[in-house]
């Protein structure tokens, strides 16, 4: 018999939220079609929407969505279902979760809960891929029970249940499902350990399944409570500028605090990332170490890391006079009319006492960091230099810059303060 925590969903939905239910075709996502239309309270059942993504991957896809479309309508659930590109490049695997959660979240309103048939043997074989992998204490944390995406939520009621349990259910009440083909190709590592490595073991142990789901569930138990004493302790590394301050950290632990300091910005790196950031950032080799990903920078500054958005190219544009320009990290005001322009090479500027002083050592003087350097709004009058935001003006030009930074590329003014 397959129970579901009907009181937590409805502790989850909000007052006018709905109830989606992630309808692959397969066996796991029919499966709970039918409990949520035979066993489900009234206010829950009232309230359920099936949503299909077609990856086209296949060539059975569309005979999968005609499946769902006909199950649902002979139910009388609400369907919808979008369809996604997938690129032949890369991880198919990886693509196709990113897009069929896209889908959901672009769905998904405040207060709706998506409902998704993982299973104990999925919790299980995700334990393992993570473990081969070389995963820390959150990645053995398996797939959670339930989580955010946005204002709504996602649960897996049947995340305790076994995968032979779910082909009883199948099999007593006569359901059709789909078999994606795919499932069987064991160069995709997941399938392997499905087939070659969780198989073998229920045979030996059928409860296997159940047991790695229940050791999961005390470990994310526990995991809470470690969570909270890390990010206390994880506060006293961190500056008032949001940068990890890299001398307080304990030589033995770099690794774990620098990816903990991470993790706390969105951003999962594995065991061997977590080794070469810790080689690059507490190297004295160089000095500005800088670590550059798709969505993100990793900079030292003065004994701190920082974690920076995607650096932006500077570009020129006019600046009427008594307006504002809003650029993508501050905001710019002039009484004349100038031009912003990207940083220019070889300029001596002139100080208020007479001497010059080249463009690069002032901005040093000024402890500019070296991610500011090609933002600054440098102001160009009648084709000459006559500003830099509001930390320079020529003393023969009397205009009048106004310089707003915005707090999302920081300005550490003196990083060893705590």
């Amino acid at each position: 018999m397959i129970t579901i925590d009907w009181q937590q969903l409805e502790r989850l939905l909000g007052e006018q939220g709905k109830v989606w239910l992630a309808l692959s075709g397969g066996m796991d996502s029919m499966v709970l079609l039918h409990i949520l239309t035979h066993q489900a309270p009234v206010a829950i059942r009232q309230r359920l929407t099936a949503l299909h993504v077609h990856h086209g991957l296949s060539q059975h896809a569309d005979h999968w969505l005609g499946q769902c479309q006909s199950t649902c309508k002979g139910y009388d659930v609400p369907f919808y279902f979008e369809r996604i590109q997938i690129d032949q490049t890369g991880s198919i695997e990886e693509q196709a979760r990113q897009k069929r959660y896209q889908v959901f979240a672009n769905h998904l309103q405040a207060g709706d809960v998506l409902l998704q048939g993982h299973h104990a043997n999925d919790q299980a074989e995700t334990v393992l891929f993570r473990l081969e992998r070389g995963c820390g204490w959150r990645g053995i944390q398996g797939i959670p029970a339930c989580r955010r995406i946005g204002d709504a939520h996602v649960f897996r009621p049947l995340l305790k249940t076994s995968r032979a349990m779910i082909e009883a259910y199948a099999k007593t009440y006569q359901l059709e499902w789909v078999e994606d083909e795919s499932n069987l190709e064991l160069q995709f590592r997941r399938n392997f350990l499905r087939h070659q490595v969780l198989a073998p073991w229920q045979a030996n142990n059928a409860d296997i399944a159940k047991q790695v789901a229940q050791s999961v569930e005390r470990i994310q138990a526990e995991s809470s409570v470690l969570e909270r004493l890390l990010v206390e302790t994880l506060a006293g590394f961190i500056n008032r500028d949001g940068g990890l301050r890299l001398s307080l950290l304990p030589e033995s632990e770099r690794g774990f605090w620098l990816s903990a300091f991470l993790n706390q910005q969105g951003i999962s790196v594995t065991q061997q990332q977590q080794r070469s950031l810790v080689d690059m950032f507490f190297s004295s080799q160089d000095k500005q170490p800088e670590y550059i990903r798709h969505h993100y920078r990793l900079v030292r500054f003065k004994a701190a890391m920082y974690v920076l958005p995607k650096d932006q190219r500077a570009v020129e544009q006019a600046l009427p006079a008594g307006t504002w320009i809003e650029r993508e990290f501050d905001r710019v005001y002039c009484d004349q009319d100038v031009q912003l322009k990207p940083r220019p090479e070889g300029v001596q500027l002139c100080l208020p006492n007479g001497k010059h002083r080249p463009l690069k050592k002032f901005l040093q003087d000024q402890q500019v960091p070296s991610w500011w350097r090609e933002q600054l709004p440098y102001v160009f009058a009648k084709g000459e230099l006559v500003a830099i935001g509001g930390l320079w003006q020529h003393p023969d030009w009397s205009g009048q810059v106004i310089w707003q930074r915005n707090d999302r590329l920081p300005w550490p003014s003196d990083p060893s303060r705590t």
